[in-house]
């Protein structure tokens, strides 16, 4: 029986939280200010861990297609749904620049943003933050081949070939090139951590070798990422000369905090502990949709008609995109449990 890590659920929540006050209260607020939301972005790598560490688990004795179509089940009919919905909000809402139709036809493949580098374009994404989910399923894609041809056991010598690609793209200077974009070497050594955690909290090591090579990957990947984040995480604004350091501990808190999560969640027993942050772990993924693009729309509807202090109106905003995220979840799970039956 596959351990479940409840404690990643509240992780999970936290990261879109702390991503959704980055994308209200940054942009409204100073560049140069050291507060707590100007790092909210850095939530992305936090959701780059947990991904790798919650795949390897249910990768664990499924076969390509089991993988796949549950990934697809528990990603596409929300997105689609989310997609569509907030390109209505663009449409109805005034002064929304709204979007064209073969915007949001392109943002629905979830594949936008390789699509976009590919041909050339610089067609908008329905909403900016799904260029992560072009990240995640690049990543999903890869290590389904790679188990499918190589089986589960070696997976971790997919993770140190991803993991050295990385580190000689940046050492070349290649790292912006198509190609290791499409690698995701930007992206990996967060994703290499997480899976490497799995690996070692799934007792997966067959032998010291393999377990040697585990815990190299998990101190490799943590300790590369610290050193290449000011190259892999660019700045959103004009940095504070503070920004580097604040991101490094952030970093280094991550990757720690995870992994002592992951450590602790087995001893979590209590089961409406359990089943509240599976609740909130739920919410993650429809809060992650819907935020950006319908709660900034909304808050600069309202900030420039009414005269309402701004600090009110992201706090009830939040509050309404958490309560939709909520309903969304709880239809999505109707929805999944119904394909699961039917396919």
């Amino acid at each position: 029986m596959k351990t479940y890590y409840s404690l990643l659920d509240a992780v999970r929540f936290f990261a879109a939280f702390w991503v959704m006050n980055f994308h209200y209260l940054f942009v409204l607020g100073s560049s140069s200010d050291l507060r707590w939301y100007r790092f909210g972005n850095l939530g992305v790598q936090l959701f780059f861990i947990i991904s790798g560490f919650v795949i390897v688990q249910s990768m664990r004795g499924k076969t390509m297609k089991e993988f796949l179509k549950g990934r697809f089940i528990r990603l596409f009919p929300l997105f689609w749904l989310l997609c569509t919905l907030t390109y209505i909000v663009t449409l109805i809402i005034p002064d929304a620049k709204g979007l064209h139709v073969s915007e949001y036809l392109l943002s629905m493949t979830m594949f936008a943003d390789t699509i976009n580098e590919l041909t050339g374009n610089a067609l908008r994404l329905v909403d900016p933050s799904y260029w992560t989910l072009t990240v995640e399923l690049i990543f999903y894609l890869a290590i389904a081949l790679f188990v499918a041809h190589f089986s589960y056991d070696n997976i971790r010598y997919f993770l140190l070939s991803w993991l050295v690609l990385g580190i000689i793209a940046f050492a070349s200077h290649a790292d912006q090139t198509f190609i290791m974009k499409l690698a995701l070497v930007r992206h990996a050594s967060y994703f290499v951590f997480g899976c490497a955690l799995a690996l070692i909290a799934g007792n997966s090591a067959k032998n010291v070798y393999e377990k040697c090579v585990d815990w190299g990957l998990l101190i490799i990947s943590a300790l590369y990422s610290l050193y290449i984040h000011t190259k892999a995480i660019p700045a959103y604004a004009v940095p504070n000369s503070l920004d580097s350091i604040i991101t490094f501990y952030i970093l280094a808190s991550f990757f720690t905090g995870v992994a002592l999560l992951v450590y602790i969640s087995p001893r979590v027993t209590n089961t409406r502990i359990i089943l509240v942050l599976a609740v909130f772990g739920g919410l993650t993924y429809p809060l992650y949709l819907l935020h950006q693009t319908i709660g900034n729309i909304l808050i600069n509807f309202v900030m420039y008609r009414y005269d309402i202090p701004w600090n009110t109106i992201v706090v009830f905003f939040e509050l309404l995109i958490i309560l939709v995220a909520y309903i969304a979840y709880l239809q999505d799970k109707k929805v999944r449990a119904w394909l699961r039956n039917k396919f």
